[in-house]
């Protein structure tokens, strides 16, 4: 099925043999295997899928060493229009691919492209929807779904191309345990189908022990190649897995001052209630993680923290004043908001001009800036050995610390952050978890963090708050004193 032998391959821009993304690797996968490939952020994870269905070297250009076959078909040599026919793959950024009207038209768009009789469409659609239990959004605008339904989406397009080989990139990154468990019970049906499966992840659960082979990759290598039991080991020493500190009890509030306040706060979307008022008060210096299953309203509540859509009913107000009404600049100076997707907040092509954009646009409006705490976020996200390269030819991981930088570049009084640890090994997470902690302590900075990580939340969060269908059902302000002391 697949057949890799001393390849390698560089990015356009970069250094040939000093900046391998593949460092001349070799992959054999048979017909029906199911492989998991783990690795932290830029180790090549994302190369390898790219290569399987032709994305490398056709489209992305740069320098291909080595030789590889994937379903019969020679990589160098075959275009991805016709690889397609037979690989699917869904990549982590599903923006880059979804289009359509709504996800029932992204499934017939799938189907126009395959052999599948024109009679069977409807068939095949409802099989697909029914599999991944999403019926619901078949009629829905994917640009309106969240993060999670948009990935369950983009799964179900592939699915309908009926592949060979199914590669996913990511696929758990933005899904919460329901939708995660969906998921994993779909390609469980298509591996009894006799369909190959590759799946890149930074996500270790249960399900990846059911693989036949798990490799685990770093710096562009294969470093471990065989049963998922016996690489923990290995998935240790290359920071897959964090290792956090263990949260110890603050008081929640400690007199500061209440900074944003949202009062009764509603929001629909075609007269569908996706936040029902919802109240809450974020205090300086207090770190709050936001759960909820996918579609529950939390990156709805994130945009309105951050002034880029107006409450229908209800009040967000930051010290009292209503955020949408703030200039842009002083909403940029107080509150800082990263976003899902890191390609959404990008517009320069170099990441330490994009890191840089957010600083300048505030000085130019009279606001003091402070170019050391500039050049520490650059070393603190590992972007410096970076800083010249296009932030759009950087893994998903490494786009995700150029986004988060650029917002924390401009020292907001409230950071608030949607799933800012998808697509992040364990080393970045356990890093990035005693930083925020270090923020609010230190700088008083309060933190929003929005998540399907609940391990990440409560080893970083004080407080927690639930959305279910768009209302606040949980207002957790002693979470590690009701898991740690059972």
């Amino acid at each position: 099925m697949i057949h890799l032998k001393n390849v390698a391959y560089c990015y356009p821009g970069r250094q040939t043999g000093s900046s391998w993304a593949l460092d001349h690797i070799d992959l054999n996968v048979r017909e029906g295997e199911f492989v998991f490939i783990l690795g932290p952020s830029g180790s090549g994870k994302s190369t390898v899928t790219y290569v399987l269905n032709g994305l490398v070297p056709h489209f992305f250009g740069g320098h291909f060493e080595g030789s590889g076959q994937v379903c019969g078909q020679s990589i160098p040599e075959t275009p991805p229009a016709v690889l397609t026919e037979q690989v699917a793959l869904v990549l982590q950024n599903t923006d880059a691919y979804l289009f359509c009207s709504s996800v029932e038209a992204e499934l017939l768009f799938s189907l126009e492209r395959s052999i599948t009789p024109r009679s069977l469409f409807p068939h095949v659609i409802d099989e697909v929807l029914s599999l991944l239990g999403i019926e619901p959004l078949r009629h829905r605008a994917p640009q309106d779904l969240s993060g999670g339904e948009k990935q369950l989406a983009a799964l179900a397009s592939a699915l309908c191309l009926r592949p060979r080989l199914l590669v996913l990139d990511e696929p758990f990154a933005h899904l919460d345990t329901p939708n995660r468990q969906r998921v994993q019970q779909a390609l469980e049906g298509v591996l009894r189908l006799g369909t190959s499966v590759i799946v890149a992840e930074h996500v270790v659960d249960d399900f990846a022990f059911r693989a036949n082979r798990c490799l685990v990759m770093e710096s562009g290598r294969v470093c471990f190649d065989g049963a998922p039991e016996k690489a923990h080991g290995q998935m240790m020493d290359v920071g897959i897995l964090p290792r956090y500190a263990k949260p110890t009890q603050e008081p929640l509030h400690n007199g500061q001052q209440d900074l944003v306040e949202l009062l009764d706060v509603s929001f629909y979307r075609e007269k569908r209630p996706i936040l029902d008022k919802v109240s809450l008060t974020l205090t300086a210096g207090e770190r709050v993680a936001i759960t909820g299953p996918n579609g529950s309203g939390k990156t709805t509540l994130v945009k309105i923290l951050g002034g880029l859509l107006k409450p229908h009913d209800g009040l967000a107000l930051w010290c009292g004043r209503p955020i949408h009404t703030m200039p842009p600049s002083q909403r940029a100076q107080y509150i800082g908001v990263s976003f899902q997707n890191p390609n959404d907040q990008f517009f320069k092509v170099r990441v330490e001009d994009e890191v840089w954009a957010g600083p300048k646009f505030l000085q130019k409006k009279g606001f003091p800036v402070d170019s050391t705490w500039l050049t520490y976020t650059l070393d603190l996200f590992g972007l410096t050995s970076l800083k010249d390269h296009s932030p759009y030819r950087l893994s998903e991981g490494e786009k995700k610390r150029v986004a988060l930088a650029s917002v924390l570049a401009m020292n907001p009084q409230v950071l608030v952050l949607d799933e800012p640890t998808a697509g992040q090994d364990g080393r970045f997470r356990q890093e990035l978890s005693a930083w925020l902690r270090k923020l609010s302590s230190e700088r008083h900075m309060a933190i929003v963090v929005v998540t399907h990580d609940a391990d990440f939340a409560h080893a970083t969060c004080q407080r927690r708050l639930v959305l279910q269908q768009g209302r606040l059902v949980e207002d957790d302000q002693c979470m590690h004193s009701a898991r740690d002391n059972p």
